[in-house]
């Protein structure tokens, strides 16, 4: 079958490690929408984090922000699908307890929010040089940012523990999985524990989305690189993995392409189309 719609993961797949689109890049996704393919961008990013040179790319009607937890229309500038943490287990997950380098954030109606001494000092929780920046650039500070979760509830997209010592991350992820139902546990980098509602998640979202505009999974392509990618991937045909994406979503995917500094989400268009 004709591929109809592309979802592709940004950092470390479609942006370039300095987060820039290639031009070679922006060619392809021209050629795509000539011959009519819808182009999703999907991230575990907040809406207002998704870069503007993003959504006017060709093609981009719709974006799937937080990890799967919303759909917006470009067009429209509204929220189409959500899929938010239950109230529930976000005041499960204010219970537990945290070492003194670990944080958290919370995506709230398309915007991150994060406690203000991770703003001032995001390397104390695991940024790297390039995170420290963006950190700076994307998140609001909160002074008392758990008054701020339990007064938002209701309306959380995405919560996260941020820290850089990977044990800490790993009793934090197994304690979640046995103590708290109803969530989706995942990660982009090693410093991040992402959790969303169960029924959230990339590919899921993406079957949601794929339903509406009544195209199959057999008709769509999807391209990523982190382990928040794999039920993406694995949701359609043609799930690809890029040449720098972890060992575990090569093993799940259809196809191997180049990195995403080789420009290898627009030679992976070019062969498809």
């Amino acid at each position: 079958m004709a591929v109809k719609l592309i979802a592709s993961d940004l950092d470390g797949t479609l942006l370039r490690n300095d987060k820039s689109i290639s031009e070679e890049t922006g060619k392809a996704l021209e050629k795509a929408r000539e011959a009519g393919i819808y182009f999703v961008p999907s991230t575990g990013r907040a809406l207002e984090a998704v870069p503007v040179e993003v959504m006017a790319l060709p093609g981009v009607e719709y974006v799937i922000t937080s990890n799967g937890a919303a759909v917006y229309s470009v067009s429209g500038g509204t929220r189409i699908y959500e899929s938010l943490v239950p109230a529930e287990a976000v005041d499960a997950l204010l219970e537990i307890s945290m070492p003194e380098n670990m944080t958290i954030e919370v995506f709230v109606k398309g915007i991150s929010y994060t406690a203000s001494d991770h703003v001032k000092d995001p390397a104390r929780y695991g940024a790297t040089a390039f995170g420290i920046g963006y950190v700076k650039k994307t998140r609001h500070p909160v002074e008392n940012i758990r008054k701020f979760v339990k007064e938002n509830r209701e309306h959380v997209d995405s919560f996260d523990f941020v820290c850089g010592d990977p044990q800490a991350l790993d009793t934090v992820k197994k304690e979640v999985r046995e103590k708290i139902p109803g969530v989706y546990v995942t990660s982009s980098v090693s410093h991040l524990l992402e959790i969303g509602n169960a029924e959230a998640g990339k590919g899921k979202t993406l079957l949601k989305l794929l339903k509406l505009l009544e195209i199959s999974p057999e008709e769509a392509m999807a391209f990523g690189d982190a382990d928040n990618d794999l039920d993406m991937i694995r949701s359609v045909k043609y799930g690809i993995a890029m040449k720098n994406a972890t060992e575990h979503l090569k093993e799940t995917a259809y196809h191997i392409t180049d990195s995403n500094e080789e420009d290898g989400v627009a030679k992976e268009i070019y062969r498809m189309i």
